[in-house]
């Protein structure tokens, strides 16, 4: 376990930028898809908007699992997500599109990784990190599988939003000074 990772869990109970409460209402209005499949295409089926995260998605709650879970999210065509960091740990599959996400420690020199259809990754946990849609005229679409039931069990679950975003010009400078 890193060392910043208990400090980041405990400071991070007390600040305002927490995202679950915003994340717990958009999932009472738009539940999650419940059952043993998702009876959709991952690639097609309609998502409804995620205001406080800047893009569209969808939760799983797939065989009444306690530990894992999923959501489907969608990033607008040549746009990014909300730089984020969150305590638990994420397996990131693409689903549908290319782009790069921006992903770093506090205090450490940002990382770019970067994705197209097939590919899997992880953000560390409790890494800062944004991902950014490389296609100006279509959507791009990422799988997360999370263990968020046991962080939220253990009261250890955190998401917190950085007080900097990028914007996809500066997420570009920092693919291209990666590159170079």
């Amino acid at each position: 376990m890193r060392d910043d990772y208990q400090a980041g869990v405990l400071a991070a109970r007390e600040r305002s930028a927490s995202e679950i409460a915003a994340r717990d209402e958009f999932n009472r209005n738009h539940p999650p898809i419940k059952g043993l499949v998702v009876p959709h295409d991952l690639r097609k089926m309609d998502l409804p908007e995620r205001p406080w995260r800047n893009n569209r998605g969808r939760w799983f709650d797939l065989a009444d699992y306690e530990i894992l879970s999923a959501h489907i999210a969608e990033l607008k065509p040549g746009e990014a997500s909300v730089r984020h960091r969150h305590t638990t740990e994420a397996y990131l599959y693409i689903v549908k599109g290319h782009g790069f996400s921006v992903i770093n420690h506090e205090g450490e020199d940002e990382q770019v990784v970067e994705w197209s259809e097939g590919t899997l990754f992880a953000p560390p946990r409790w890494a800062w990190h944004q991902h950014f849609n490389l296609d100006g005229s279509d959507t791009a679409r990422y799988l997360a599988i999370q263990d968020t039931g046991l962080l939220r069990t253990m009261r250890l679950h955190q998401i917190e939003r950085h007080p900097v975003q990028l914007t996809p010009s500066e997420g570009a400078e920092l693919m291209r000074a990666a590159a170079g």
